[in-house]
């Protein structure tokens, strides 16, 4: 028999349940530094099952934000402005999801397994062009910058 490693944000009105798994989680929405603002961005979705009154409500993806300076020596997770983790949630309840962002960034061997699945598609990629090259040669360090992270680097910000 196989466990599941699982983590549940009880709310006032549900529970959300995570369930560690590499189908549970992506990956997306990777921005690049601009002129005014020096940071790369990306979204990570977490699909959270959702009980209500002891019945199955359905299942929603929720995001978080990583936001990391060009020099990948500040972290930071922040409120996306849709679909966001924190969505009404109580204090308790955005430590509780706090809680829970910090261990897929760190603990989750299934995030890891996800980010390493994404490097070797890098890896694997065959561009042509010296801006693709640079722009899958950063995005592999910040995936690679992923791998190492501990709890020390990351910091939360709530910015809408």
């Amino acid at each position: 028999m196989s466990l599941l490693e699982s983590k549940v944000i009880q709310t006032q009105i549900e529970k959300e349940i995570f369930i560690d798994n590499i189908s549970n989680m992506e990956i997306e929405s990777i921005n690049y530094p601009k002129k005014g603002f020096p940071f790369y961005e990306f979204l990570v979705g977490l699909d959270l099952m959702r009980i209500r009154e002891n019945e199955f409500y359905g299942t929603e993806r929720r995001y978080f934000g990583i936001r990391t300076s060009v020099d990948f020596q500040s972290i930071t997770v922040f409120e996306p402005n849709q679909q966001s983790i924190f969505a009404v949630k109580n204090k308790q309840e955005k430590q509780d999801a706090i809680e829970l962002i910090e261990h897929v960034l760190i603990e989750s061997p299934n995030f890891k397994h996800l980010v390493m699945a994404m490097i070797n598609d890098i890896q694997q990629a065959n561009v042509i062009c010296e801006k693709e090259i640079k722009e899958l040669k950063t995005k592999l360090e910040l995936l690679e910058r992923l791998l190492k992270i501990r709890y020390e680097d990351v910091q939360i910000a709530f910015l809408s």
